[in-house]
Protein backbone atom coordinates (compact mmCIF):
# COMPACT_ATOMS: atom_id res chain seq x y z
CA UNK A 1 0.00 0.00 0.00
CA UNK A 2 2.83 2.35 0.76
CA UNK A 3 4.49 2.23 -2.39
CA UNK A 4 1.15 2.75 -4.07
CA UNK A 5 0.76 6.16 -1.89
CA UNK A 6 4.02 6.86 -2.85
CA UNK A 7 3.41 6.86 -6.91
CA UNK A 8 0.09 8.95 -6.02
CA UNK A 9 2.20 11.66 -4.19
CA UNK A 10 4.84 11.41 -7.10
CA UNK A 11 2.53 11.92 -10.30
CA UNK A 12 -0.07 14.48 -7.78
CA UNK A 13 3.09 16.75 -7.52
CA UNK A 14 3.91 16.36 -11.11
CA UNK A 15 0.61 17.20 -12.08
CA UNK A 16 0.59 19.90 -9.94
CA UNK A 17 -2.42 19.23 -8.18
CA UNK A 18 -3.08 17.87 -4.67
CA UNK A 19 -4.23 13.91 -4.77
CA UNK A 20 -3.99 11.28 -2.45
CA UNK A 21 -4.99 7.61 -1.89
CA UNK A 22 -7.91 8.73 0.74
CA UNK A 23 -8.88 11.37 -1.94
CA UNK A 24 -9.09 8.85 -4.62
CA UNK A 25 -10.88 6.09 -2.31
CA UNK A 26 -13.45 8.65 -1.16
CA UNK A 27 -14.05 9.91 -5.05
CA UNK A 28 -14.78 6.18 -6.08
CA UNK A 29 -17.04 5.33 -2.90
CA UNK A 30 -19.07 8.68 -3.35
CA UNK A 31 -19.38 8.01 -7.58
CA UNK A 32 -21.01 4.61 -7.14
CA UNK A 33 -23.10 6.11 -4.39
CA UNK A 34 -24.15 8.61 -6.97
CA UNK A 35 -24.40 5.71 -9.33
CA UNK A 36 -26.86 3.95 -6.92
CA UNK A 37 -24.73 0.97 -5.38
CA UNK A 38 -26.01 -0.37 -2.27
CA UNK A 39 -24.10 1.22 0.59
CA UNK A 40 -23.19 -2.28 2.03
CA UNK A 41 -21.87 -2.97 -1.35
CA UNK A 42 -19.13 0.20 -1.20
CA UNK A 43 -18.91 -0.61 2.55
CA UNK A 44 -17.76 -4.52 1.42
CA UNK A 45 -15.51 -2.77 -0.92
CA UNK A 46 -13.93 -0.68 1.43
CA UNK A 47 -13.55 -2.87 3.53
CA UNK A 48 -15.58 -0.86 6.57
CA UNK A 49 -16.68 -2.61 9.94
CA UNK A 50 -19.13 -0.21 10.33
CA UNK A 51 -21.91 1.26 7.95
CA UNK A 52 -21.63 4.65 9.58
CA UNK A 53 -18.33 4.94 8.54
CA UNK A 54 -19.11 4.28 5.07
CA UNK A 55 -21.96 6.90 5.44
CA UNK A 56 -19.68 9.62 6.41
CA UNK A 57 -16.90 8.55 4.03
CA UNK A 58 -19.36 8.95 0.62
CA UNK A 59 -20.25 12.39 -0.25
CA UNK A 60 -23.99 12.77 -1.52
CA UNK A 61 -24.11 15.08 -4.52
CA UNK A 62 -26.47 17.16 -5.24
CA UNK A 63 -28.15 15.54 -8.34
CA UNK A 64 -28.19 12.68 -6.31
CA UNK A 65 -30.43 14.10 -3.82
CA UNK A 66 -32.89 15.58 -6.63
CA UNK A 67 -33.12 12.53 -8.28
CA UNK A 68 -34.19 10.92 -4.81
CA UNK A 69 -36.79 13.71 -4.54
CA UNK A 70 -38.31 13.65 -7.15
CA UNK A 71 -38.58 9.81 -7.26
CA UNK A 72 -40.37 9.90 -3.71
CA UNK A 73 -42.37 13.16 -4.68
CA UNK A 74 -44.10 10.44 -7.82
CA UNK A 75 -44.49 7.62 -5.20
CA UNK A 76 -46.48 9.59 -3.16
CA UNK A 77 -48.27 11.27 -6.07
CA UNK A 78 -49.35 7.84 -6.97
CA UNK A 79 -50.44 6.25 -4.11
CA UNK A 80 -52.23 9.55 -3.77
CA UNK A 81 -54.13 9.13 -6.65
CA UNK A 82 -54.72 5.22 -5.94
CA UNK A 83 -56.17 6.37 -2.66
CA UNK A 84 -59.00 8.81 -4.72
CA UNK A 85 -60.22 6.12 -7.28
CA UNK A 86 -60.71 3.73 -4.72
Amino acid sequence: MRGIQKRMEYYARKAKMPANCHQLRQAMATQMLNADAPLVSIQDLLRHNWIMTTQRYCKVSNVKVQRDYHQAMERIVSRYREQETT
